[in-house]
């Protein structure tokens, strides 16, 4: 279900992007909890700051799901959409606008994909940028109201190709107990009705 929600954000990205096609992997997903996120993604960072873009949801599951990059490889996605068509100081904000917009149609595609094919409405904020060290992103990507209990996070790893570049980004989906057990339930009624069985 990710895949195809990855593979249609995919499809709009190459669209953003003159003249150099952008591959997105097939996606490696996992439950985990967010200690061994914030190790997982320091071990790939090491101490390099991070950026991300966070879209809060809410209705079938409740949460907040993150796109996050390396900073000092994000801006080679932006040049690949905007060209040098800016000074350096105005990249900065260019930056910012052209990864929330690159997140908002990431975020929403698979948010909109997996709420299509659960027949079930997930509503979403607007996506907001954020910067800091891999820590502070999952500490800030906050607690909706109602969520008492141990986070889990639906850690997806997607890797971003260019011809000429490689970026890899991660979509990180921090829900409660209790959303990650309505989710699951959905699927399951989801692949009865694909199977029968």
């Amino acid at each position: 279900m990710i895949n195809i929600a990855v593979g249609r954000a995919a499809a709009a990205l190459n669209q953003m992007v003159e003249g150099e096609e952008i591959e997105l992997s097939v996606p490696e997903l996992c439950f985990i909890d967010r200690a061994d996120v914030v190790s997982r993604l320091a071990r790939d960072a090491g101490e390099a700051p991070t950026v991300a873009i966070k879209q809060g949801f809410s209705g079938l599951i409740t949460g907040n799901i993150l796109l996050i990059f390396p900073e000092n490889r994000s801006l080679d996605l932006v040049r690949q959409i905007i060209g040098d068509v800016a000074s350096a100081e105005e990249m900065t904000e260019l930056e910012q606008e052209a990864l929330v917009e690159v997140g908002n149609i990431l975020l929403n595609a698979c948010l909109g994909s997996l709420a299509n094919m659960l027949g079930r409405p997930i509503e979403s904020t607007l996506p907001v940028f954020m910067q800091g060290g891999i820590n502070m992103l999952l500490s800030a990507s906050g607690r909706p109201s109602g969520m008492e209990r141990e986070d889990l996070i639906m850690f997806i790893h997607v890797s971003f190709k260019m011809a000429e570049h490689k970026l890899s980004g991660y979509l990180a989906c921090v829900m409660d107990i209790d959303s990650a057990t309505a989710f699951r339930e959905a699927i399951d009624s989801y692949v009865y009705k694909v199977v029968g069985a």
